[in-house]
């Protein structure tokens, strides 16, 4: 609502000053803009009242000084306005229609009153009715509009900085109490990076992240006005996030400062990012985040020959990654590894996981539907690689008309993201399969997607027994009587059997637990239990002709 408060006195040179008092982050701010001529003192004065929810006073001066030219106040009308000047301005002109009215009704015919009165009760519900949907569809702010508010100037360049929700949550937390920021918390909404526009309706999620243990449950603020500390340049900061996990930050700016913006919010938001040379696991509602995956080193396994040797390849390229960027050469590579349940897969990449923990960023997908923000993610925080465990279940092959629809949106965008023109440089994708033979086509034997297959299968009768004895060892099974009858049982009863890594260890730490609850040294007996229970869930082999 606009109160014009003067009516002789103009301005000198029609300079307007507009000021107005908020609180931000629980402190008292005086904001003041600078504007030229009655229709921009106005115009401003609406814009910061309506983005801020406070009284806004246009002050103009001439030859006796300061005056207050006029007032705007977002209230339902002069009767419930807050300010004391609109309020007092208010009584005198209620008093003075007081008297007019008086005067009229003296003279209207009491039937003509009453036709009034039921025409104004009429208009009064239609107003009410307007203004209710007015208050519904709150217009957006544009980002030059916000600019000139808070920043001053005139139109602003503006630019756009992807990253993903996380890091952005982190951030907008942190920018509320470093100076030279100020959180415009009567500025709610996302930002549009297509319309250049705050959209009120928009509401930024909440982020859940568990980090090294600890749950934190974030959500992001959206609109700042930050300052450079070296040259004190003003700029605006506006969380944009289109879709779940990705996102980006608007930053409004003068042409000339924008070097200096864009460099210091590029280094805060690597310092906000909380996935840069982590392990992340990452699932449809919740990311874990870990310095590593666990304690388990190549030295505590047996690893399959071919795929230790792959896998030490990757961390390689990973390790001499400029030298290879050098030479025109990229680290991007695919590798499949198949087999059955329990041959090693997953144990092999812990072992690489934690070979490599700080020295690339781990994505671990456990379950997602928008493959590509995956993707988004890990090139913001390259070198990185993405594991996909389970492919199958995660894809589907097309050829399969029966299979969910879901899982063909995650097929497709997992082609797109592979694809040479459109693939990720800087990402290793290392994926997982118990049934090759379900994977559509195109991801498996398509040269570029994935550059090798290594197909783990069962350990030889060799590779069991040294399985076999690096378990005893580390539990400390010293008897050689129990060793050799174990070493007979893996080669006599489980000879015409298929046996996996994950046999082995289960039935010989079923014997440790019996002896250690038994508080005495691993006997053979102890292990008897395990061996059956193995022998029950094995697969047998295939007969010789």
């Amino acid at each position: 609502m606009w109160f014009k408060v003067e009516q002789e006195r103009s301005s000198t040179g029609q300079k307007y000053a507009v000021r107005c008092n908020s609180e931000i982050a629980g402190k008292p701010v005086v904001e003041e803009r600078l504007v030229k001529g009655v229709t921009e003192a106005r115009k401003t004065a609406e814009i910061l009242a309506s983005s801020l929810n406070v009284t806004a006073t246009v002050y103009g001066t001439d030859t006796d000084g300061e005056f207050v030219y006029g007032v705007y106040e977002v209230s339902e009308g002069a009767a419930v306005a807050t300010d004391p000047l609109i309020k007092r301005l208010y009584a005198e002109s209620a008093a003075a229609s007081l008297t007019l009215r008086d005067q009229l009704l003296a003279e209207i015919p009491e039937d003509t009153i009453k036709g009034f009165a039921t025409m104004s009760a009429a208009l009064g519900y239609i107003v009410a009715q307007h203004k209710q949907i007015k208050r519904s569809a709150t217009p957006q702010l544009g980002y030059s509009t916000l600019f000139r508010i808070f920043c001053g100037g005139k139109d602003p360049s503006i630019l756009s900085l992807p990253s993903d929700d996380a890091t952005i949550a982190i951030l907008t937390r942190k920018l509320t109490d470093l100076p030279g920021w100020m959180w415009l918390s009567e500025l709610p909404g996302l930002g549009s990076a297509d319309n250049s526009a705050v959209m009120p309706a928009w509401r930024p999620k909440k982020v859940t992240l568990t980090i090294d243990d600890e749950l934190h449950v974030i959500r992001p603020r959206t609109v700042f006005r930050g300052i450079v500390p070296e040259t004190g340049a003003q700029f605006m900061l506006i969380v944009q996030m289109p879709d779940r996990s990705s996102g980006s930050v608007g930053l409004i700016y003068r042409e000339q400062d924008e070097a200096a913006v864009v460099a210091l919010v590029r280094q805060l938001l690597r310092e906000s990012t909380p996935f840069k040379g982590r392990v992340v696991l990452i699932n449809r509602d919740l990311r874990t985040v870990r310095s590593r995956m666990s304690d388990r080193s190549w030295n505590d396994i047996v690893p399959h020959e071919h795929a230790r040797r792959e896998l030490d390849f990757i961390a390689a390229s990973i390790r001499n990654r400029d030298m290879l960027k050098a030479e025109g050469l990229s680290i991007r590579r695919g590798l499949l590894l198949s087999g059955p349940p329990g041959d090693g897969k997953s144990t092999a990449i812990e072992c690489f996981v934690n070979d490599i923990a700080g020295e690339a960023t781990i994505l671990i997908v456990e379950a997602v539907e928008h493959i590509r923000a995956v993707y988004h993610l890990a090139q913001t925080l390259a070198p990185a690689v993405v594991i996909l465990e389970d492919l199958d279940l995660m894809t589907k092959s097309r050829q399969n008309p029966y299979a969910g629809t879901n899982k063909d949106d995650v097929t497709g965008e997992l082609l797109q993201v592979l694809s040479g023109g459109s693939a990720y440089d800087d990402i290793i994708t290392i994926a997982t399969t118990n049934h090759p033979e379900a994977i559509d086509e195109a991801l498996a034997k398509r040269a570029g997607r994935f550059d090798a297959h290594i197909r783990m299968g069962y350990p030889s009768d060799e590779d069991k027994l040294r399985i076999l004895e690096l378990y005893l060892d580390r539990f400390g099974v010293n008897d050689e009587l129990t060793r050799r009858r174990l070493q007979q049982t893996l080669s006599r009863d489980f000879g015409r059997l298929h046996l996996v890594p994950a046999h082995i260890e289960e039935f010989v730490k079923a014997g440790i637990k019996r002896a250690r609850l038994a508080r005495r040294p691993p006997e053979y007996l102890d292990f008897e239990p395990g061996i059956e229970a193995t022998k029950s869930i094995a697969t047998q082999k295939p007969a010789t002709a």
